[in-house]
């Protein structure tokens, strides 16, 4: 058992540095804070819930990198996540789903791994390839949204 653990840890370390790993992104003329509001206002009529928010400006400063607003938005639909996790413990390190949020000259940027560049590590399980479809679509359709905001 203990072996069995120790590749699964493995396997799931090795997934980040093989992906695929395309970004999906927007820019907003609106303020970052009002994006991260309305984009959180926004993840539960796709159905989804915010699992959490963390700040990640403060850190970013020890090296250096200047931003007045940098969060990342955890979020997901928890049955689902913990169906795919019973399925695939190998998925832990991208669930659940994230959204950075970043406040860069007067715009704020969007950006978040695209869910089908996963596709490549279940190139035999069609219901994981559809989520991961599904999962960009919402998305994508979401950032469109974050992208039309008008400028405060």
């Amino acid at each position: 058992m203990k072996t069995l653990a120790v590749i699964g840890l493995l396997l799931a370390l090795m997934l980040p540095a093989q992906a695929d790993q395309k970004l999906v992104m927007a820019r907003s003329k609106a303020k970052a804070q009002h994006v991260m509001d309305v984009l959180k206002e926004t993840l539960p009529e796709y159905g989804y819930s915010v699992a959490h928010v963390q700040r990640c400006d403060g850190g970013m400063a020890e090296f250096h990198y200047k931003s007045d607003f940098y969060r990342v938005v955890f979020f997901g639909k928890l049955e689902e996540v913990r169906r795919i996790l019973a399925d695939h413990p190998e998925m832990s390190p991208y669930l659940p789903l994230k959204i950075a949020v970043i406040a860069e000259n007067d715009e704020t940027v969007l950006a978040s791994m695209d869910p089908r560049a996963l596709g490549a590590f279940f190139p035999d399980d069609k219901k994981l390839q559809l989520q991961f479809a599904r999962w960009y679509n919402d998305i994508q359709a979401m950032l469109d949204e974050m992208r039309q905001l008008k400028k405060q």
